[in-house]
């Protein structure tokens, strides 16, 4: 194992995937963890490749947001290459799937309003990212949302990836215009967007097939069951948002990720009343088991805590309607008439008098 890449001190490998390997280290004089990629083997005997990536990574470390993983550097050493970035203290959301299942509408809206805001500043700035699923999407402890590893390089060896030299991405999450062969644009960052979010929201992907191409056949058709067809107690106005990402003409999604952002937010700020949207998703990572309760309770007292673990627990469209909301309007009610007795009883000798 590598000890050192440029400034930063290699720790222990933390992840291994058709990109390579993932490494925590800790950055010498900025003294901060990083996270440490690099890239397969395999992968640096492309030309193409290792152009691509170096290309695209310069790109991209310009990128400053507070939803996408920072690039910090990229290092060429020993015929080897390696990308410097942020490292997320959290888990990402294919495993926060696979863990509990679908997720509440209320934390889909939030984490779909955060991608989407990430993508417009993306978009905006004259790039794509190409390879939004879940497994790219972060949920720290501190209940940030991460977009990470755009699409600059994937692995041959990795069979939920295509081709190098061919398409850039993951199939499963591929506008129709892609694999009809066009580079695509902004709208097919919203199509993989509507895709994930619909996987969020109704435990499964909109597309499915046996095999490559009957996948392929299916996103060119377009047809898919309906996400309140899964998941009955998802909000019409998340579901119609989700629904519209995946039509079918690009013309007729999002006309920007950003119009979308500014939807979700909406739903999300008057679905969660006084809970902030990053307590909504640190409760999430607690009530699966990737936070720990004292975590948690940093954010939030006990008893917001343990109505997210209720509605979570039975599946929820959303929290709106906290126990924790219903007792706070009983002790304000109860104060009001404290104070009503208490002005009584101070009155009462000067009415005797």
């Amino acid at each position: 194992m590598v000890r050192k890449v440029g400034t930063s001190r290699i720790v222990r490998e933390i992840g291994r995937g058709g990109m390579g390997v993932v490494y925590e280290a800790f950055q010498e004089g900025l003294e901060r963890p990083v996270a440490v990629k690099a890239l397969d083997q395999k992968l640096v005997r492309s030309s193409e490749v290792v152009e691509r990536f170096r290309r695209e990574g310069r790109a991209y470390a310009q990128l400053r947001h507070e939803a996408i993983v920072a690039v910090h550097d990229l290092v060429e050493k020993d015929d080897q290459l390696y990308l410097v970035t942020d490292l997320v203290d959290g888990a990402d959301l294919a495993r926060v799937l696979a863990q509990g299942g679908a997720l509440p509408a209320d934390c889909v809206a939030v984490i779909g309003a955060r991608l989407a805001e990430a993508l417009d500043y993306v978009h905006w700035s004259g790039l794509l990212h190409r390879d939004v699923k879940p497994a790219n999407v972060m949920i720290s402890r501190l209940g940030e949302v991460k977009l990470m590893d755009f699409g600059i390089a994937k692995g041959a060896e990795d069979p939920s990836l295509t081709r190098v030299g061919m398409l850039v991405g993951s199939p499963s999450y591929m506008a129709p215009e892609v694999l009809a062969g066009d580079e695509g644009g902004p709208a097919a960052d919203v199509w993989a967007l509507g895709v994930t979010l619909y996987e969020l929201v109704c435990g499964e992907k909109p597309f499915r097939g046996a095999n490559a191409d009957e996948l392929f056949r299916l996103v060119r058709r377009g047809r898919f069951r309906r996400v309140r067809s899964l998941a009955p107690g998802c909000p019409a106005r998340v579901a119609a948002a989700i629904e519209r990402c995946l039509a079918r003409a690009p013309e007729r999604r999002w006309k920007s990720a950003g119009a979308l952002a500014r939807h979700l937010d909406a739903f999300a700020a008057k679905k969660l009343a006084k809970l902030h949207p990053r307590a909504r998703l640190v409760a999430l990572l607690a009530n699966r088991g990737f936070a720990t309760e004292e975590v948690a309770l940093s954010r939030m007292d006990v008893a917001t805590l343990n109505a997210t673990r209720l509605a979570d627990e039975k599946g929820t469209a959303t929290v709106a309607e906290f126990p924790v909301r219903r007792r706070r309007r009983a002790t304000a009610l109860q104060a009001a008439l404290a104070l009503a007795a208490a002005a009584a009883a101070w009155l009462a000798p000067l009415a005797l008098s």
